[in-house]
């Protein structure tokens, strides 16, 4: 178990399960999370897009990363979500994970209650605390990586996220994984990065994006650093992108947000033209 996913799934595995002796129980945040069902906002809807409309945002917010190090020296993730739903964003993803990233649970609080977009958790989801959890805190959506799971628990871990009125969103990395995540609910995502080695596959989603269902909502991740790419990645058909490192390297967050989808005004322009030109 030597490559990156691998030792993230094992450790973990062993961070939740200790927090699960010391913290709320199971059950109790499972009656948190269904709780809350009727507060869920709309993650699926707020993704998909219309025909020539351009590509809707999941700004992401997060510390650090293994591949990056640390990103944000003084991290507010409630200022940064703000800052990203002025841009334009269509949803905000919120990196909890606390070991390699630096994250954690109470940033999605912090960004739910800041901005009235969606928001993700995206983590390495191997336990159903971890839902329960998710859900209890406010999230509307939860990252399911086909790669760390086994089908039956990917099964039983979207079934449970559609229950408690969350979205999953299911990532692939490779072609061999496209009918698990098509079997399940939920967005489909494609991520340009290697989870095992790090290593960042330029037009990877691109390429695997045409193969997945078109009506569902599909999204592209990682590596997106210039505007000619989010324009190649609009003519795949993708619904979406997943941009966080970009925005957080940029001068300023408005500044790379413009210089890669050409602005909020920009944005909000073409999808009112694209309405007027259907019949």
């Amino acid at each position: 178990m030597s490559d990156f996913l691998s030792s993230m799934v094992r450790d973990r595995l062993a961070r939740v399960r200790q927090d699960a002796e010391t913290g709320p129980s199971a059950a109790a945040l499972r009656g948190e999370a269904e709780a809350r069902r009727g507060d869920r906002r709309p993650f699926e809807a707020a993704l998909r897009r219309d025909p020539g409309a351009p590509l809707r945002v999941i700004a992401e917010v997060k510390r650090a990363s293994p591949s990056a190090g640390t990103l944000q020296t003084f991290y507010d993730p409630a200022a940064l979500a703000e800052e990203y739903a002025r841009c334009g964003a269509a949803a905000i993803s919120v990196l909890t994970e606390p070991s390699r990233f630096l994250g954690g649970i109470e940033h999605l609080t912090r960004v739910r209650e800041a901005v009235p977009l969606p928001a993700l958790l995206k983590d390495f989801v191997v336990h159903e605390r971890q839902i329960f959890e998710a859900g209890a805190r406010g999230a509307d959506a939860v990252l399911l990586l086909v790669a760390a799971l086994e089908n039956p628990q990917l099964s039983e871990f979207a079934a449970l996220i559609v229950e408690l009125s969350m979205t999953p969103l299911v990532e692939i990395h490779e072609p061999r994984e496209i009918d698990a995540a098509v079997s399940v609910p939920g967005v489909l995502g494609v991520n340009n990065r290697d989870l095992r080695t790090l290593a960042m596959r330029p037009g990877h989603a691109e390429s695997l994006l045409p193969l997945l269902p078109a009506d569902r909502v599909r999204v592209a991740e990682s590596g997106y650093k210039d505007r000619n790419a989010i324009l190649q990645l609009e003519r795949t058909g993708a619904d979406a992108v997943l941009v966080g490192e970009t925005l957080l390297r940029a001068s300023t967050v408005a500044a790379g947000y413009a210089a890669l989808f050409g602005g909020k005004d920009g944005a909000v322009a073409r999808v009112e033209g694209a309405r007027r030109e259907r019949p």
